[in-house]
């Protein structure tokens, strides 16, 4: 009877052993995989919303659109990385991604887990069009 006990402990440790690491690799791969896929939704709204506006000056009114996006838990998003600004970044843990977009950004901005509202508004600086991203925060006076 004791020897039954041993064996099933044994055989319990080693399927728990085998099976941990691979449902651990499989939700990491699913929070890459989620975060691959808003990114590059995100990537194409920039780019409509750039090629359907004109840009103005910092300071001035232009267009601006409301746009919400999904980081998935345990993985941190930043925008505005790359030497002018035009890479979206992902990383959880020791792996990460980039997603390129086709205009830079005018500002860098640092998103963990959760859903996020960013106000897009596409500006000039020093003569370039840019996308300036901010998080929306809704005036008290204002309706959803």
């Amino acid at each position: 009877m004791i020897i039954r006990l041993v064996v099933a402990v044994l055989l319990t440790a080693a399927l728990l052993g085998v099976g941990l690491p691979a449902a651990e690799t499989a939700q990491s791969e699913r929070a890459a995989t989620l975060a691959r896929d808003e990114l590059t939704e995100l990537r194409e709204t920039l780019a409509r919303f750039e090629t359907r506006n004109d840009a103005t000056r910092p300071g001035l009114p232009g267009a601006t659109r409301l746009y919400t996006l999904r980081v998935p838990a345990g993985v941190t998003v930043r925008l505005g990385v790359g030497p002018r600004n035009e890479s979206i970044q992902w990383s959880r843990g020791e792996r990460r991604g980039r997603v390129e977009t086709d205009l830079p950004l005018a500002d860098t901005l640092r998103l963990t887990g959760g859903t996020h509202r960013l106000r897009l508004r596409l500006v000039r600086v020093d003569g370039e069009p840019r996308i300036r991203v901010r998080r929306f925060k809704s005036d008290p006076a204002t309706t959803g």
